[in-house]
């Protein structure tokens, strides 16, 4: 018979069994899960997510909890979009180089809303999150480059999140299947403009993704059949060509979650070699003093050349803004990028910021995403370089650094001693319920 990747992929994540993950892979997952977390109960004090939460959750019930500032409930799909775009907002979430994208915050809102009702306890959580997480990323390596003007939220991950939860209710192979399919069928036509310009549209890209991923679960399991070969088929026309293959490929014996990235600057991962850059850059060096700064990087990057960012997202789209902010404030948090950190100071310094592409840095990508930074006042001039951005595989962050992340993001929301027992309850992980209930103001 010839190989039927789709079929392959779909039987991986029904079967998994929690005793076939490898103990690293597991362990792996619970940081995954409480750093994704931490980026959703964050995330959720952003305006718009607050308003949307509340219209959505006053006078109705449904037992899917919205995770941290709101802390209401409703029906599952519509907790999963606002815990979606909760975890985007800040662009904190992790993420893989490889998928070019964000799988676990398509895969997790989805898992959790609809396992928080009743689907099964820690094992049966850790697997399905590993099984959706699997599929989310060989979805991404199949679709590849997307083409000119997509952005990668919201077009392959509702498959992921899918696979998650057919797993998490333990549906057969094929309806499995079929849902991963259908969840294909309501990817998204997104761009990449909404962030370079600020449309925040773009913070819910996740969000819906994750509400497909359970309309397509429900319409599988009620006996809707998605199209054959329906997770390429459909995903075709936002890609330069599906490698069907790459589905399937290594499955069982590369466990792609070890291979994502964790984030501390709150902003673009293209922008992450250059902020890398910039903290290397002397102590005391007076912002004031800089007459010119130049960055060269990859082609991806490259882009983000906005110097007068209008909002916050796109300010977190821009490596102009994000040098003049790093080198105004000393750090790269959330706040750094917050619409009031939008003075005519910062803008002013951002002017002074030009990006170009490097061409041995562009060849290196993606493997190596680096940039190199170069400063220059009227008496010094400094240059920096980073081969590849921390928090991923090249130079990774240490369990303690990700933890003190999650307090800084958590503890404002919910409370010190509430974030410290989430941190370690997700850690573990316990539970959908158990979480959701400590993921709540």
């Amino acid at each position: 018979m010839p190989p039927e990747p789709e079929r392959d992929l779909a039987a991986f994540a029904a079967e998994l069994e929690t005793e076939a993950i490898p103990d690293r892979v597991r362990d792996r997952a619970g940081l995954t899960i409480a750093d994704t977390l931490g980026a959703i109960v964050a995330g959720s004090t952003d305006d718009a997510v607050v308003a949307l939460a509340r219209r959505w959750t006053d006078g109705v019930s449904g037992g899917a909890t919205v995770l941290g500032a709101d802390g209401g409930e409703t029906v599952p799909p519509l907790a999963a979009l606002c815990n979606g775009a909760a975890g985007t907002v800040l662009e904190l979430d992790e993420g893989h180089r490889f998928a070019a994208g964000h799988p676990a915050i398509h895969v997790l809102p989805a898992l959790l809303a609809d396992a928080e009702i009743g689907y099964g306890d820690s094992d049966a959580f850790v697997r399905s999150f590993v099984a959706g997480y699997e599929v989310a990323v060989r979805t991404a390596r199949a679709v590849g480059t997307l083409e000119s003007g997509y952005h990668p939220h919201g077009v392959w991950g509702a498959v992921g999140g899918a696979a998650a939860v057919a797993r998490s209710r333990g549906l057969d192979p094929e309806t499995t299947r079929s849902a991963m399919a259908i969840a294909a069928n309501y990817a998204q036509h997104t761009r990449f403009e909404a962030a370079t310009e600020g449309a925040t549209v773009r913070n819910v890209y996740a969000g819906m993704s994750n509400l497909a991923a359970l309309v397509a679960v429900d319409q599988a399991e009620a006996g809707f059949g998605g199209l054959e070969n329906g997770v390429a088929r459909h995903l075709e026309s936002a890609a330069d060509g599906v490698d069907e293959a790459a589905l399937s490929a290594g499955l069982g014996e590369r466990w792609e979650l070890e291979h994502g990235y964790f984030k501390i600057h709150a902003a673009c991962r293209y922008t992450h070699p250059t902020l890398d850059a910039i903290a290397a850059l002397p102590d005391g060096l007076d912002a004031a003093a800089v007459e010119s700064v130049r960055v060269e990087t990859y082609p991806a990057a490259a882009r983000l050349t906005e110097s007068r960012p209008q909002n916050q997202l796109q300010a977190k789209f821009s490596i102009p803004f994000a040098v003049a902010t790093a080198l105004l404030r000393g750090e790269t948090g959330p706040t750094a990028f917050v619409d009031e950190a939008i003075t005519s100071e910062a803008i002013a310094l951002a002017e002074r910021v030009t990006v170009a592409v490097d061409d041995e840095i562009a060849a290196r990508a993606p493997e190596q995403r680096g940039a190199r930074v170069i400063v220059e006042t009227a008496n010094e001039r400094f240059s920096r370089e980073v081969v590849a951005p921390r928090g991923g595989e090249h130079d990774p962050f240490d369990e303690g650094r990700l933890e003190s992340k999650f307090r800084e993001l958590v503890a404002p929301v919910i409370g010190a001693d509430r974030a410290a027992t989430l941190w370690e309850s997700a850690r573990a992980p316990e539970p959908p319920r158990v979480l959701c209930t400590l993921a709540r103001r």
